[in-house]
């Protein structure tokens, strides 16, 4: 009894995993959220979402001009990442600073919002 109880739990993790596959996404670590990752309660933080109007790298941080659906654009830093211009991106607000100034790009941000968990996808221009 013990065995066909262990055997169908095994079974139901196995296909929540297959289910749960598809929406895995690479991130800026390189990283891949895994089923772990979904069920953590730490991951269920709010995601910021828009489209990359601009991209700068400067010392181990990627800053990126967010533009969200209202059309209001705002800047973030990331750890080093090869998101491009038009990329469709979504990320977790960890600390935002304002009068930041970024040393590797010789420039000021007046808000600076360091996220985490950088999640993008390339949207196609027609």
């Amino acid at each position: 009894m013990k065995k066909i109880a262990l055997i169908t739990v095994l079974l139901i993790i196995t296909i929540q995993a297959e289910t749960l596959k598809d929406f895995m996404v690479t991130q800026d670590s390189n990283k891949t959220l895994t089923v772990e990752d979904i069920n953590n309660s730490t991951t269920a933080k709010l995601y910021y979402q828009g489209e990359v109007m601009t991209v700068e790298h400067g010392g181990a941080y990627t800053y990126i001009e967010v533009k969200e659906q209202t059309q209001k654009t705002f800047w973030i830093a990331v750890t080093n990442s090869d998101v491009k211009i038009g990329d469709f991106v979504r990320f977790q607000k960890e600390l935002v600073m304002r009068d930041f100034k970024s040393k590797a790009l010789k420039r000021t941000f007046d808000e600076l919002m360091f996220a985490s968990g950088l999640q993008y996808r390339v949207v196609k221009k027609d």
